[in-house]
């Protein structure tokens, strides 16, 4: 048959089938007039359903699969009208009447299925479709899958929650939710709080018949059910140039409310106020300092918005950062905050070796230095690198451990040439005040205390500046004997690139560091101590920390073993790949169900 015989026929079949299909149609219009009169549905159960009729989805059927609920799951498909389907999408959020109560449900599949006995799959249609694609909905089934959260229902004047342990009746209604009071309780969201962002579906914001019609989402932060989430920690994770400094600020600065208060350890049961949080930031980039500057592009309507939900924004001018002096490197960065020079003491490495033992240390190096450090704090006066590179030189000292079977020599040797080193000298005992002597000018309640390490180009001093400083916070915190400004300092402490300080232990040099925050991360909420972590690379994190991170917000991660090491619902993690800039899903078991959300679209402080 050639070409042209087949337009013919094609042509020919074209015509056969409108006719056919438009005799099919007054048919089936007679026998569906015969067959059935018209419902009339009783609105004495819910006289709100004939209103709600309009803006209905669709209804649940009973035809295609049974209705059914089990202790492991349910069957509960919904048909949605050609009208209404362009309005549903995966993981839309909808509401089934029951009379007195609702079920609260998402939507977790979508399916088309032919409305009339048709094969589709023929070279005569392909061809007609591709001439004029003119698919009728009304052709088609389309079928939602729903997923029951829960049951909502009155007690008291109250709106509750409860577990699905009823079916919703054949052929009720399916309906948008709109009452963002029964959007927060069927999630289990907190009405007031930390704000972190709107809730959304695919991007798509949720709106409700409320002013403003979003759904703010926000994490607790009172002791009505015990801890304020912060100090069972929280993680921020995902790609390069997905907005964590952005977001990371956004949050922040929420916490910086007068009415904000945390009770520390002595004072509990006590009645105490409490006090403002200290906010401890390690800024790998050098931005965090703008949180002393306005965002001068926010417009009145940002500030409307803000003002009705309880975001908190502008400048906070209680910023200060803290310069860790560093021979050969000059601060030159861009922070307008007033500024205090400090230097790291040699005193610290007494009860923290692993500041100057390199992770390249075999364990018989790791037990010599341990041992020359002793000797040599134990010796009275002044403690210095220097003094403590000369006391290891000391030809009559290395004679004394070598001889002595103290020690090997080639250990010694090793230790001498490892802890001589530029990069500890430029460090310790700079011309400035040491760190040690201004613990209440860095931990006092109220401030944010940002220490960028930019301009240091020489990433072992970076390494060695943050962990010292956070080794001062959580040693004083969990020490029975700590420094009583940060002992009774509710502290926030924010660890950008978390991921280089807190891997996976492969040394001992680095299980210390992991065994020292997995201690502090346990005890956080009882010496309130939050960790901030923010990271692109979460997996990398030790399993020992992760574990107790209770709060995890994760923008767009494309690697596969980050988005597994987060462990958030299957559902969700499909999504992670996707998410655009801004949107998130946050997984916050003690908190809400896990959502997706879209953060602010713009920074309530100063970001450049």
């Amino acid at each position: 048959m050639s070409l042209d015989d087949f337009d013919d026929l094609l042509k020919v079949g074209e015509k056969y089938g409108e006719g056919k299909h438009e005799a099919a149609q007054n048919a089936n219009q007679t026998s569906e007039n015969s067959r059935f009169e018209e419902y009339t549905p009783d609105d004495s159960i819910n006289p709100t359903l004939s209103d709600a009729g309009d803006s209905a989805f669709g209804t649940i059927v009973s035809g295609m699969e049974p209705i059914e609920i089990t202790e492991s799951g349910a069957r509960i498909t919904g048909y949605i009208t050609s009208s209404r389907r362009s309005a549903v999408r995966l993981g839309t959020y909808v509401m089934v009447p029951y009379g007195n109560e609702d079920l609260f449900a998402r939507v977790w599949k979508l399916q088309y299925m032919q409305e009339f006995e048709v094969d589709d799959a023929t070279e005569l249609h392909s061809r007609r479709m591709l001439k004029s694609n003119t698919t009728d909905e009304v052709d088609y089934k389309f079928l939602a899958y729903l997923d029951p959260i829960c049951i909502l229902y009155s007690k008291d004047g109250k709106l509750m929650r409860r577990m699905t342990d009823r079916l919703p009746r054949p052929n009720a209604l399916i309906l948008p939710v709109a009452d963002k009071m029964k959007i927060q309780t069927g999630l289990n969201m907190p009405t007031e709080g930390i704000f972190l962002g709107h809730l959304s579906v695919g991007g798509e914001l949720v709106y409700t018949h409320a002013s403003p019609p979003t759904v703010a989402y926000y994490m607790r932060n009172d002791y009505s059910l015990g801890d304020p989430l912060i100090f069972r920690h929280m993680l921020v994770c995902g790609s390069t140039g997905t907005g964590k400094t952005f977001l990371t600020k956004n949050i922040l600065r929420q916490f910086l409310n007068e009415d904000n208060r945390y009770v520390v350890r002595d004072e509990i049961g006590q009645g105490a106020k409490g006090r403002l949080p200290c906010l401890v930031v390690m800024d790998p980039q050098d931005e965090y300092s703008q949180f002393f500057e306005e965002n001068t592009g926010l417009t009145s309507d940002d500030k409307f918005v803000f003002q009705s939900e309880a975001v908190e924004y502008g400048a906070y001018q209680d910023t200060r950062t803290f310069i860790a002096k560093v021979e050969g490197h000059p601060y030159s960065g861009k922070s307008r905050a007033i500024q205090t020079d400090f230097t790291i003491p040699f005193e610290m490495v007494k009860d923290n070796p692993w500041l100057i033992a390199a992770a390249e240390l075999t364990q018989n190096q790791q037990i010599g230095i341990e041992r020359l450090l002793d000797d040599y704090f134990s010796e009275p006066g002044t403690h210095t690198y220097r003094g403590f590179v000369e006391f290891v030189d000391d030809p009559m000292r290395r004679s004394e451990y070598v001889d002595g079977g103290k020690l090997h020599e080639s250990s010694y040797d090793a230790i001498a040439r490892k802890i001589n080193n530029r990069s500890f000298s430029a460090v310790f005992d700079q011309p400035a005040t040491p760190v040690t002597e201004i613990l209440d000018e860095i931990f006092k309640a109220g401030r944010i205390s940002v220490f960028p390490t930019e301009y240091v180009n020489n990433v072992r001093i970076r390494d060695l500046i943050t962990l010292a400083l956070m080794t001062i916070t959580v040693d004083n915190k969990l020490s029975t004997s700590g420094d009583r400004a940060v002992k009774n300092t509710p502290v926030i402490l924010v660890l950008d690139e978390a991921h280089r300080y807190l891997s996976n232990a492969t040394s001992a040099h680095s299980r210390r560091i992991i065994s020292k925050f997995a201690d502090a991360a346990r005890q956080g909420r009882k010496e309130a101590l939050g960790l901030f972590l923010i990271t692109q690379d979460p997996q990398d994190i030790d399993s020992t920390v992760l574990k107790q991170i209770n709060t995890r917000v994760i923008l767009n991660l494309s690697n596969d073993a980050a988005i597994k090491a987060l462990n958030v619902p299957l559902s969700y993690e499909k999504r992670i790949p996707y998410l655009k800039k801004g949107q998130m899903i946050v997984h916050s078991p003690d908190n809400s169900d896990t959502v997706e959300i879209t953060g602010l679209s713009t920074c309530v402080v100063k970001h450049a």
